[in-house]
């Protein structure tokens, strides 16, 4: 079977995966341990922040060793089902991270900018808005598992993905639905919470007192958890933009690879910043 990219492209593929595979199980594991062990640390917003942890400790365990075998032996050697399952989980947890930053963000806006209106969010509302934001993740990516859109293989064959290069009806509409709900609304309301938040700092939170330095600095941890994540993924998301309404052509397998490389390094970030 013709190779789609050199063996070193293979090679540095697979280092770079085994490498972000063992920061991500470490570091999340870390997380999760400290959290089990320091019960204090059961706040609402930790229980949120806690799901993010698990989401990508998911992603570690099930989806690096896969693409890292897939890399070493330079092709997918799973079959379409489990590309399917592949291209499906990854997908979820993917849109479950990110909106569980959109939710953080909010939270952060009301309880910065409405401290005297909003009412404390409390455990069970916690445990609810992980609820919602999984059937949201759901709703997202179920579609292709029914026929709308697809998953299949792609990033040098190593990886399986939503079907970018597709330009039948389905697979187009799919592929706004999902960007449009799945990065621009949550961007959308993670820039109007944060433009809010520093209004309100700028205005009069600070000098009133309404905002204590503790209240400060998880508004700001959650920012660079943002920032990171987006980081992680705009190139990706860009690549498959211009994969699904260009020439898809003009972008080699190698070239590929290293947006959806720098998108599977997202899961190595967040415990970081949050320990």
């Amino acid at each position: 079977e013709r190779l789609l990219m050199s063996p070193g492209g293979y090679a540095a593929a697979a280092v770079c995966l085994l490498l972000i595979g063992l920061v991500g199980f470490v570091s999340n594991l870390l997380v999760m341990v400290l959290m089990c062990k320091n019960k204090q640390l059961w706040t609402p917003l930790n229980v949120i922040l806690f799901n993010l942890v698990c989401s990508d400790f998911s992603v570690s365990i099930l989806g690096n060793p896969i693409t890292l075998t897939a890399a070493l032996f330079r092709r997918w050697i799973f079959g379409r089902t489990m590309c399917v399952i592949y291209g499906f989980f990854m997908s979820l947890l993917g849109i479950a991270s990110i909106t569980t930053l959109m939710v953080l963000s909010f939270e952060r806006y009301v309880m910065i900018s409405k401290p005297f209106h909003a009412r404390r969010l409390s455990q069970k509302g916690a445990v609810a808005l992980i609820g919602v934001i999984w059937v949201y993740a759901l709703l997202l990516t179920a579609p292709p598992l029914f026929g709308w859109g697809d998953y299949v293989h792609e990033s040098a064959n190593i990886s399986c993905s939503v079907n970018w290069e597709s330009k039948t009806f389905s697979a187009t509409t799919y592929i706004i639905f999902l960007f449009a709900m799945g990065l621009v609304v949550p961007v959308f309301v993670i820039c109007f919470s944060y433009l809010n938040i520093i209004w309100t700092m700028k205005k009069n939170a600070v000098a009133m007192g309404r905002v204590t330095k503790a209240e400060c600095r998880v508004t700001v941890m959650v920012f660079v958890m943002i920032v990171a994540f987006l980081v992680a993924w705009t190139p990706y998301s860009v690549l498959a933009l211009l994969v699904a309404f260009g020439d898809a052509s003009l972008i080699s397998p190698g070239v590929a690879v290293v947006p959806a490389l720098m998108a599977k390094s997202s899961i190595c970030y967040n415990p970081v910043i949050y320990v």
